[in-house]
């Protein structure tokens, strides 16, 4: 009989992984952004925008910003990766006690099904 293969990841982690990873690339993006506006020289839009971004947001521009998208989109993965590893622990444990108890269970039934004879050659 064939096991049937599953698929490592559910589809409710295939979607909160992919949400982490675009919210995670947004905070990539500002931090970018926040680099590029505090060396540039000239004053572009790009600076304009952290400043007034700076006014808005209480002082946090791209840069800062950035970071707590990227720390907030990086503590969520984690804490769903945590959980869903200690549910695929427990079904690898449960799967390796039944693989265990068919191997003793095949042992004990072979050693019951041999029996010895004594036999003579034949000539």
């Amino acid at each position: 009989m064939a096991s049937k293969k599953k698929f490592p990841l559910s589809i409710v982690e295939i979607v909160i992984y992919s949400i982490c990873l675009l919210v995670g690339l947004w905070g990539l993006t500002y931090i970018v952004l926040g680099v590029v506006s505090n060396f540039l020289s000239v004053k572009s839009g790009l600076v304009g925008a952290n400043n007034t971004l700076r006014e808005w947001a209480n002082g946090m521009g791209f840069l800062e910003q950035g970071i707590l998208v990227l720390c907030i989109a990086v503590i969520v993965a984690v804490i769903f990766l945590l959980g869903y590893a200690k549910v695929a622990d427990r079904e690898f444990e449960k799967e390796q006690r039944r693989a265990a108890a068919r191997t003793s269970r095949f042992a004990k039934i072979s050693d019951e099904a041999v029996v010895e004879v004594e036999s003579e050659p034949v000539e």
